[in-house]
């Protein structure tokens, strides 16, 4: 009995991955003159691991228990699924973000900005509070989250009017002639992060205070007068000799 081994050559291969010497006895592929590509249709895959990578990582809800907020943040979805306009869209983000990107806004800072534009309503999505500091309040249309009890009062007194966000849905659902405004992000304690306080090249502000005895920045009499053995010999100086 004569037994033959065969052995595949360099440069034969089949279409699907070689498993050993038994994917020799296969078909082999054409030659790519015989083989059209221009009418071969490729059907290409879903690579099902890379989908995390196309997901949306807008936000879609708050971590807030305020059921007033989560009606809010369901009615402007519901507008912008069915309306799509600007307006919508640009409140619902707002009404997304957290507390601290939705800065409050004084009567005053509102005065200012709605120069020209007083017959337009003023829309902000943060809390509406008042500013002694300004002694007459022009007539202004207002439309916030909320208000504090003194704003409120001295915008209806001077003839103006406040509103919520669902009321003036109600009243004016496209929210044209309306004006958006927001408050400044910029806070005190924005300016102690950074660098660290004292580094070559830094500014930021340190949380200590920069006067004072007791301060990060003492005085050049400052380490003598605080040193213990100093004020030791202080004392000792000033107490009368006693005989032994």
């Amino acid at each position: 009995v004569v037994f033959f081994f065969f052995q595949a050559e360099d440069g034969i291969r089949d279409v699907e991955r070689s498993r050993g010497l038994g994917d020799v006895d296969k078909r082999q592929v054409s030659t790519q003159s015989t083989w059209d590509l221009k009418n071969t249709k490729v059907l290409m895959g879903v690579d099902h691991r890379r989908l995390h990578k196309h997901t949306s990582k807008a936000k879609k809800t708050i971590l807030s228990k305020n059921l007033y907020m989560k009606l809010l943040i369901r009615l402007f979805k519901f507008l912008v699924r069915r309306a799509g306009k600007p307006f919508h869209k640009a409140i619902l983000r707002r009404l997304l973000l957290s507390k601290v990107h939705r800065p409050p806004m004084s009567i005053s800072r509102i005065s200012r900005l709605q120069k020209g534009k007083l017959d337009k309503t003023i829309v902000i999505v943060a809390t509406i509070t008042d500013d002694e500091r300004l002694l007459e309040v022009p007539k202004m249309n207002i439309c916030a989250l909320r208000f504090t009890a003194a704003a409120k009062q001295r915008i209806i007194k001077a003839g103006g009017s406040v509103m919520t966000l669902d009321q003036l849905i109600v009243k004016n659902p496209l929210g044209t002639n309306t004006v958006l405004l927001r408050g400044p992000l910029t806070r005190e304690a924005l300016s102690h992060f950074g660098k660290p306080a004292g580094l070559p090249g830094s500014h930021t502000r340190p949380y200590a205070p920069t006067k004072g005895r007791n301060s990060e920045a003492p005085s050049k009499a400052q380490p003598y007068q605080n040193n213990h053995f100093y004020n030791l010999s202080l004392i000792h100086l000033s107490e009368p000799t006693r005989p032994l």
